[in-house]
């Protein structure tokens, strides 16, 4: 992918990308043969009965992954530095930002297994992509050599439209609570808290009257609560952190503060807001504004995520620096307190730094706001 041509076709409006191919440690693997001939694929060589801990790191822009390898099984320990209950399972679905520590017991008969990573994708009516996959090989190394010439097992794929698969994997996540290991306690006092849409919408490339829905008068931002975040001058304005540091004002006199709910209530997970149409046409129009949220220090603070169906279908990773986050709860469809309060997890729930919201679904979060300074909270491309 051409990241400066990425660049360009953000600030034009243009917000879909067409990568060539994903990568494994850097190796697009057999799958392509972009030069003529099948290209090289990463490979883990193993001895058996040995148990190898995986780091496993979602550095692409845009796809949530899922990773399989034929024969084997991993037993998930910590996601984003965070420990967790030991969670088995036989595919990892990490999105981008995030990152899961994994065992793996190489206990298969000696060989050589595919290690695939699946990008998976929201169904139609989202705009839709070709498969997108990589595969590497794990090798054992007693029977590479008399398999050289035998293809790799290859192992069964999730679908590319489940999206069922990641929604369990992060919700059988729990905090390694065990004695000899103290877990951080979940408050449960809440000082604020936030319900943050999350979402597309457009601003005019000139006034406030232009055409939208794909048209060259208007750019497609991501919102959240219907405001896309926009960084100040940096000409006549110091960095945010800079100015929080010297007490210097500019930017931090500009900011306007982050609203505690969107600016209207509607039905936020209607499928039918996805494709351009008069529909989502009324929920279109956004603003840009240099937007922050002020916390006490010590404050707690919950935010419920909403993904909204407005022009786009995807799951949001949600990532704020600085903090980790207690996952307390995750659905489908619009969040209803009166409802979903009683499902939140008070007791074991996990700690990341980074949280997938599901498409057209929602994610409960609280944090303790002990790291003072400008911090981000922003979705990761997906």
């Amino acid at each position: 992918m051409d990241l400066e041509q990425l660049d360009r076709d953000f600030k034009a409006g243009n917000i879909y990308d067409d990568p060539v191919a994903p990568t494994m440690n850097g190796k697009i693997g057999d799958l392509y043969n972009c030069s003529g001939v099948v290209e090289e694929g990463y490979v883990l060589d193993v001895e058996p009965g040995k148990t190898y801990l995986l780091r496993v790191i979602n550095a692409a822009l845009f796809h949530e992954y899922y990773l399989k390898i034929a024969g084997h099984k991993f037993t998930v320990v910590a996601a984003d530095a965070s420990y967790v209950s030991p969670y088995p399972t036989d595919v990892i679905a990490i999105a981008p930002g995030e990152t899961v520590d994994a065992l793996l017991v190489a206990d298969a008969t000696p060989g050589r297994y595919y290690m695939v990573a699946l990008g998976n994708q929201s169904p139609l009516p989202e705009r839709q992509m070709p498969q997108f996959a990589t595969r590497g090989i794990v090798q054992y190394s007693n029977g590479a050599a008399e398999l050289s010439g035998v293809a790799p097992l290859a192992p069964e794929m999730p679908n590319q439209h489940d999206t069922m698969t990641s929604f369990d994997f992060h919700g059988n996540l729990t905090i390694l609570r065990r004695r000899g290991h103290a877990a951080p306690p979940v408050p449960t006092h809440v000082d604020e808290r936030l319900f943050v849409t999350l979402g597309l919408g457009s601003v005019c490339h000139r006034g406030q009257s232009c055409k939208r829905s794909g048209s060259n008068e208007s750019i497609i931002v991501a919102t959240m609560n219907n405001v896309s975040f926009q960084y100040p001058a940096a000409t006549t304005t110091p960095p945010l952190l800079e100015a929080y540091y010297y007490h210097t004002g500019g930017s931090l006199d500009a900011l306007q503060q982050l609203p505690d709910r969107p600016p209207a209530a509607f039905n936020f997970t209607d499928p039918a807001f996805v494709p351009w149409g008069p529909k989502e046409a009324v929920l279109e129009p956004t603003s840009k504004a240099t937007v922050a949220r002020r916390f006490r220090y010590g404050a707690v603070v919950e935010v419920v995520f909403q993904s909204t169906a407005v022009m786009q279908s995807d799951s949001n990773p949600m990532h704020l620096h600085g903090h980790n986050m207690f996952v307390l709860a995750q659905g489908h469809g619009n969040y209803d307190a009166a409802r979903d309060v009683a499902r939140y997890n008070l007791v074991d729930p996990p700690m990341r730094n980074t949280v997938l919201v599901p498409g057209i679904g929602w994610t409960v979060v609280r944090f303790v706001a002990d790291n003072p300074g400008a911090v981000m909270v922003y979705a990761l491309p997906l």
